[in-house]
């Protein structure tokens, strides 16, 4: 029924209303309505709000469009989104510009593996480009643990790259080497430092064993197998 509003200025349009009566709310009716502030509102007509707190509403000018007296997203204006939003699927944030025109992904996989990445190819929602980042939860190929990962996109599935937790949350590694906690003793290369709570500090040309370089056993230093008197300075 299209009727004339007996309040001015006010058109609406009326679903599943009594066909024997004029003036009437039912229940289940709906109402389309063109109001006093030339907004457009779409609410069952039992709860229609002069405010426009109920329903679906587009303002007078057409700039904003709320529900439930809430803004929805406009994504031609700045605004700040308050409460939990869930997004289903790939989330990803284009920024614009010439030269920062690399996005941020947030994608949950069918195997429970979660991600951010990095330095996305804007013009697309999957796959990876030279220089993309991802830190998340990843497989390794030889235990099928789960760690939390930080590594280039180019090298998942490579055990041996990246800064890793592992899956018991005990062992630190960096590129294949262990770095902190169980096993920390055997992550050294030449020339780097290896250190962890209760193992010796290798550090020399020959940092995998006594016979070379600078170590320490604990109560004592040695330099090249010789061990280092240590005494005051005098000024």
């Amino acid at each position: 029924m299209i009727p004339s509003s007996h309040q001015p200025y006010i058109y609406p349009l009326y679903l599943a209303c009594s066909n024997t009566a004029i003036n009437t709310v039912q229940a289940g009716q709906w109402e389309i309505s063109k109001t006093s502030d030339n907004a457009l509102t779409i609410n069952p007509s039992s709860l229609r709000k002069a405010d426009h707190s109920v329903g679906l509403s587009i303002n007078g000018d057409s700039s904003k469009i709320t529900f439930n007296g809430n803004e929805l997203v406009n994504v031609g204006t700045d605004q700040t989104i308050n409460g939990t939003k869930i997004f289903n699927g790939i989330f990803q944030v284009n920024p614009t510009g010439t030269y920062n025109n690399e996005g941020i992904r947030i994608a949950k996989a069918s195997n429970r593996l979660s991600q951010i990445q990095f330095g996305c190819d804007s013009a697309q929602y999957s796959g990876q480009i030279q220089g993309q980042w991802a830190a998340g939860i990843m497989i390794r190929q030889d235990t099928m643990a789960k760690e939390f990962v930080i590594c280039l996109t180019s090298d998942f599935g490579n055990d041996n790259k990246g800064l890793r937790i592992s899956a018991d949350g005990n062992t630190l590694s960096f590129n294949g080497s262990v770095i902190a906690g169980t096993g920390a003793s055997t992550g050294a290369s030449n020339g780097s430092v290896n250190y962890s709570a209760g193992n010796p500090i290798l550090w020399g040309v020959n940092s995998v064993g006594t016979e070379g370089g600078f170590y320490s056993d604990g109560p004592e230093i040695y330099w090249r197998a010789k061990p280092i008197t240590l005494g005051s300075v005098p000024p």
